[in-house]
């Protein structure tokens, strides 16, 4: 019996490590975090303006052969009909995308892994147009879900050279 309890904890001890490395889609998990911070000056002009972030998140993945007829104007298969749109303060800070738009009998038409993009904008609550230059994502979701992924705002007027992340 002792013999048996030991391979049963060594089984379950292995299938745990190994549904953490599992993708995404097999764990259905398709949420990812994301921390939003800001330049000083943006930062003063938000605060100034009572101004919100908006996160953008959207789903997509390159088609199987037999689902091209499914596939959007840029050739990819969109995997949601709109955006999830996460709010954040005027200050930045931590937006949690939860990946509950996603239309998952989409992902049987795809060839290779989800991807995912994700812009930042100011709310528009003060303005018509938005205010913020941001880093960006757009890429497999697997190389998101790893932590958060850190997005950098400035005012648009100060130039900032936005960047793709997560850095491979």
């Amino acid at each position: 019996m002792k013999r048996h309890r030991s391979s049963l904890a060594m089984t379950i001890a292995v299938s745990v490590l190994m549904a953490g490395s599992m993708p995404a889609t097999a764990q259905s998990d398709m949420g990812f975090d994301v921390d939003i911070t800001l330049s000083k000056n943006a930062a003063a002009k938000l605060a100034a303006k009572k101004e919100g972030i908006i996160v953008f998140a959207s789903y997509y993945g390159d088609p199987k052969r037999n689902a091209k007829k499914h596939v959007n104007e840029v050739g990819q298969i969109s995997l949601g009909r709109q955006d999830e749109q996460v709010e954040v303060p005027g200050t930045g800070g931590h937006a949690q995308i939860s990946g509950a738009k996603i239309d998952r009998k989409r992902l049987d038409w795809l060839a290779g892994p989800v991807k995912v993009n994700v812009n930042v904008a100011s709310a528009r609550r003060s303005s018509s147009d938005n205010l913020l230059a941001c880093d960006f994502i757009d890429g497999p979701l697997s190389d998101v879900q790893k932590g958060p992924v850190t997005l950098h705002c400035a005012l648009i007027e100060e130039h900032y050279d936005t960047e793709l992340k997560p850095k491979g």
